[in-house]
C-alpha cells in the first residue's frame, strides 16, 4: 500500500466522521428505481470473486502501533511485531555518577476497544535492543531491523489488560496512570543506559548511535482460535523508558520529535482453501476472505458490466451505484469478530496495487457494518459512471475490478472477514445493484 492510499483512507475517515448523519440516509438503504423515475434497474450482472494475495503494508507512518499474536483456524497465524527509538526529552541529563536502581519499558494501550482477538488469552513477548540504525529505508510490514534474538533485554508474560490502570514509580511514589503494561528491563541494560556519558547525552542524534532503539517481539504460541493483537500507543504520554536512580529519582527516553516506528507483519499457515484462491485469482469463488495485516483481500469482478449498453449511438448514465457485501454465516463467533469498515479500491493498472476510487472521499461512500442488516454497503456511482464515460466516450476499458481490503489504520485492529460472496440471490451474498438510463 503506498502513501496516496495512506492519505485517502485518512480522509475518508475524517469525511466518514463528519457525514457519518447524512450518509445513513435513504440514499444507501433505497432499493430498485425508487427516487429515479424513468430509469432502469439490473443486479443480474455476472460477479466473480476470488481471494488474492495482499501487498506488504506501510506500517512506519500508521497512527499507532500493533503488537501480539493470534491463531485462526482459517486464516493461519497472524504475528505483530514493533520497533521503536527512543530520543531525549532533556539533553545533558548525565546521571552516571548517582546510583542506579532499575529501568523499565512502559507501553500505553491505544483503547479498550483496539484489539483484535480474545483479551482472556495468555500472551508474551519479548524485548530486543537493535544492532541496526532505524533508517528510512525501512517502511513496509515485510521488512524488519535486526537485534540479537539471544539476548532479550525484557519480558511478558501475561493477559493484556486495555481498561485497567497501569500502577507505575513516579518520584518515588505509586500514581495510576492509563491501562498499559510495565517491563523490567534487564540489569546490563539499564546499566548501559545509565552509563550514558556526556557526548552521548547532548543530542538525540547521538544518543540513537548509543542505543538503536528496541524491538518488542511476540513469542507467544496460542493454540488454534486463540490469541490476541493489541494496538499500542508509544507516542502516548505514559510511554517510555524510564530509568529509576538515587531512590527517588528517575530519567525518561520517549518516543518523540519524529523518532522512527515500525510495526513488522506475519502471516503464515493459511487454510488450503485461502492458499487454493491465492493460486488461481481469476476464477470465481463463493466464499472468499479478507484479512488485514496483508494477510488477503477480495478481488471482485463485473465482467459484463457494459452488456446493459442496448444502443451504442446513446450514452449511459449512472444514478446509483451500490455493491453490498455480506459475511458468511457463523464464521464471526468470538474472537473473531466482524471489521467495522472495510475499504472498497479498485487495482492500479500499473502495478495491480490497490488505488482507491473517486467515491471514497464522498460522504455516501458507506464501507462500515450494518449489525441491523449484517452487511456492508458501497456507493460507487461515480467510479462505474467513469467506466462507461471512458469505454463509450474514450474507447477505453477500464473495468479493473475492485479490491475488498480491511483499513490498515482507523480503525488499528486488525481484523478479518469470512465473505459470503454466493451470487443472484436476493438479499444474500454479495449483490452489486445498477440504477441507470440512455441518453
Amino acid at each position: 500500500m503506498n502513501f496516496r492510499l495512506v492519505l485517502l483512507s485518512l480522509l475518508s475517515v475524517v469525511f466518514f466522521s463528519a457525514c457519518k448523519k447524512q450518509s445513513d440516509n435513504v440514499f444507501l438503504t433505497n432499493e430498485g428505481t425508487i427516487g429515479f423515475d424513468g430509469y432502469s434497474f439490473t443486479d443480474s450482472l455476472s460477479l466473480w470473486t476470488s481471494t488474492v494475495r495482499e501487498d506488504s503494508l506501510k506500517t512506519d507512518s500508521l497512527s499507532h502501533n500493533l503488537l501480539g499474536v493470534i491463531n485462526d483456524p482459517v486464516l493461519g497465524r497472524s504475528e505483530a511485531a514493533s520497533f521503536f527509538q527512543f530520543k531525549l526529552p532533556q539533553l545533558n541529563k548525565v546521571i552516571r555518577t548517582e546510583t542506579l536502581d532499575s529501568a523499565v519499558l512502559i507501553i500505553q494501550f491505544t483503547s479498550a476497544t483496539a484489539y483484535y482477538g480474545d483479551l482472556n488469552a495468555a500472551t508474551s513477548f519479548k524485548v530486543y535492543e537493535l544492532t541496526e540504525d532505524m533508517k528510512g529505508t525501512v517502511t513496509h510490514s515485510n521488512q524488519g531491523y535486526s537485534y540479537d534474538a539471544l539476548k532479550p533485554v525484557g519480558s511478558f508474560s501475561g493477559k493484556l489488560r486495555l481498561s485497567d490502570s497501569l500502577s507505575i514509580t513516579e518520584l518515588g511514589n505509586t500514581v495510576k496512570v492509563a491501562p498499559g503494561i510495565s517491563i523490567k528491563l534487564s540489569a546490563e541494560f539499564a546499566q548501559r543506559l545509565f552509563d550514558a556519558d556526556n557526548n552521548q547525552l547532548s543530542s538525540s542524534d547521538n544518543f540513537l548511535q548509543y542505543i538503536k532503539g528496541l524491538a518488542i517481539v511476540p513469542d507467544a504460541n496460542p493454540a488454534i482460535g486463540s490469541g490476541v493483537i493489541a494496538a499500542i500507543n508509544m507516542q502516548g504520554t505514559f510511554s517510555k523508558i524510564r530509568v529509576h536512580y538515587n531512590g527517588n529519582l528517575q530519567s525518561d527516553f520517549r518516543v518523540i520529535d519524529g523518532a522512527r516506528r515500525f510495526t513488522r507483519y506475519t502471516v503464515n499457515g493459511q487454510s488450503s482453501e485461502v492458499l487454493r484462491q491465492k493460486a488461481n485469482p481469476k476464477s470465481n469463488f463463493d466464499t472468499v476472505f479478507v484479512q488485514a495485516m496483508a494477510g488477503a483481500k477480495t478481488y471482485i469482478r463485473i465482467p459484463h458490466l457494459f452488456g446493459v449498453i442496448q444502443n451504442k449511438q446513446k450514452k449511459i448514465s449512472v444514478g446509483k451505484a451500490e455493491l453490498i457485501i455480506r459475511p458468511l454465516a457463523g464464521s464471526y463467533a468470538n474472537p473473531f469478530t466482524l471489521p467495522s469498515r472495510l475499504l472498497l479500491l479498485q487495482p492500479n493498472p500499473e502495478n495491480n496495487l490497490n488505488a482507491g476510487i473517486v467515491d471514497l472521499l464522498e460522504p455516501f461512500y458507506g464501507g462500515s457494518y450494518n449489525a441491523v442488516s449484517n452487511e456492508y454497503r458501497f456507493n460507487i456511482t461515480r467510479h462505474i459512471q467513469s467506466l462507461f464515460s471512458d469505454y463509450q466516450l474514450r474507447g477505453k476499458n477500464s473495468n479493473l475490478g475492485f479490491f475488498l481490503i480491511t483499513p490498515s489504520d482507523f480503525p488499528i485492529a486488525p481484523a478479518r472477514m469470512v465473505v459470503d460472496a454466493r451470487k443472484k440471490i436476493s438479499n444474500s451474498g454479495i449483490e452489486f445493484k445498477l440504477v441507470y438510463t440512455e441518453l
